[in-house]
């Protein structure tokens, strides 16, 4: 066996290449039955013949959606939290309940979802991207992007590392 990023023969099947330090299989440039240089594009060797897998993870736009639309979602959200802090202020109440607190709520679970939606742009941590086009649902003034970050973070969920 070779190692795929830096084509140094290897005893066995280690976890790490002591030569580079990556992991064995994780590299595009050698052949791993035969050490032949290869392309990230190469299936299979054209020295020996062995399937080198799949070269590149084709990089999806799903992740990028759900970004962007929790961030939309997450900015209409604490404007209209602000909008609502300001105008009526702790005094709204209506039925008996004082709503004025759900402007900062608004707030904070709107700057959760623009949190969500960078890690989503980064395609960084899938769990904070879903909580954050979750928070994004909350408004009604940003109701359908949270919906659509929903399902674009679900959907791309292989996308991200």
């Amino acid at each position: 066996m070779f190692c795929r990023n830096c084509g140094k023969e290897l005893a066995e099947t280690p976890e790490i290449c002591t030569n580079c330090g990556a992991k064995p299989m994780m590299g595009t440039s050698f052949c791993p039955r035969c050490g032949a240089p290869t392309t990230p594009l190469t299936k299979i060797c054209t020295n020996c013949g062995v399937q080198v897998g799949k070269a590149i993870k084709k990089r999806t736009w799903k992740p990028v959606g759900a970004g962007i639309a929790s961030i939309i979602g997450g900015v209409a959200q604490v404007i209209t939290g602000i909008v609502f802090s300001v105008i009526y202020g702790m005094k709204f109440t209506l039925f008996g309940m004082n709503w004025g607190a759900i402007g900062p709520i608004l707030i904070v679970l709107g700057i959760i979802a623009i949190v969500g939606g960078i890690y989503a742009l980064k395609r960084r941590i899938w769990i904070l991207a879903l909580v954050g086009s979750i928070c994004a649902l909350i408004s009604p003034w940003s109701f359908i992007f949270g919906v659509l970050a929903i399902i674009f973070v679900i959907m791309g969920k292989r996308g991200f590392r």
